[in-house]
């Protein structure tokens, strides 16, 4: 019990430093607070509209992650001035691992697809967990979506967990797996509850990121966005900032200007505030149960 307790609070601490608004990263970033949950681990996190039968409607975003290629924790400000110290798209982005087995991973769902496990009623407020060893959802004698996805692993076993976002539309789910080739991972009982008491902040997190409605991939920030975002953030005026990414005062503006319209800020107070998840994206239709909600 006291292990679960442990696990749950070094993957709340990440999911509490996820961004508070829509990055193109965003799901690399919430994989990497997965894997968390055991060392090593490979972790997959998706945003889908799913049918009734678990077949894939519509991809938002998706991301994945291991141990030892763990996203940077974007809502950590002064570590991320650091990390974004030379602004290249290779230390900005999250997706500079360049494992082509995450990339399959990242990529490993599309319309049409079957997750490969059922997820129970589509209800909203509900969420699921469950090990796929024990389904037979990892046998090579008859393989499925989740073998074919999981095989370059060679996992000993996959926590499969899914939470209906609540909010929005029907059928919008988050949807994430935790694998591991730790033998002792086979008993992840501890793993699984340190899962169940993390899903609704995450999924609350993600809500206030990308919002009531799916959003369109390009309203997600870019990694020079960030860039910019993290360090008005920080209190940097434009011309410092454009000093330190060498770009143009003009450049930098733009960016700005950019910021305030995927962000729909009216204000740098609020930009910062969307920034920081005081303002997600869904802040006129809160979560239920969050401090907006009540």
């Amino acid at each position: 019990m006291k292990i679960a307790a442990m696990l749950t609070s070094r993957v709340m601490d990440s999911v509490c430093k996820l961004p508070g608004v829509a990055t193109i990263d965003w799901c690399d970033r919430a994989a990497a607070a997965m894997c968390r949950l055991h060392h090593p681990a490979v972790a997959f996190v998706s945003l889908v509209t799913l049918d009734t039968r678990g077949f894939v409607l519509e991809v938002e975003t998706a991301g994945a992650s291991s141990s030892t290629h763990a996203a940077p924790s974007a809502a950590d400000v002064f570590s991320a001035i650091d990390r974004l110290r030379d602004a290249s798209p290779a230390v900005a982005h999250s997706e500079s691992p360049t494992d082509p087995n995450l990339v399959m991973l990242r990529d490993s769902l599309n319309k049409g697809d079957w997750i490969g496990w059922s997820i129970g009623a589509l209800q909203e407020g509900l969420w699921h967990l469950a090990s796929a060893s024990p389904q037979g959802l990892l046998g090579a004698g008859n393989p499925g979506p989740m073998f074919r996805r999981w095989s370059r692993f060679s996992p000993v076993d996959v926590i499969v967990a899914a939470c209906a976002i609540p909010g929005t539309k029907p059928g919008r789910w988050l949807v994430l797996e935790v694998g591991s080739s730790d033998p002792s991972f086979r008993d992840n009982s501890r793993e699984q509850a340190a899962l169940a008491a993390c899903l609704p902040m995450l999924a609350q997190k993600l809500y206030g990121a990308f919002g009531k409605e799916p959003v369109n991939v390009h309203a997600s920030l870019t990694p020079r966005e960030q860039a910019v975002l993290w360090r008005l953030v920080a209190g940097m005026k434009v011309p410092q900032i454009a000093e330190e990414l060498d770009r143009s005062m003009y450049t930098v503006h733009d960016h700005v200007k950019a910021l305030h319209r995927k962000l729909n800020a009216k204000s740098r107070g609020e930009l910062v505030a969307k920034a920081l998840g005081h303002l997600g994206a869904g802040h006129d239709h809160p979560v239920p149960g969050t401090v907006g909600g009540k």
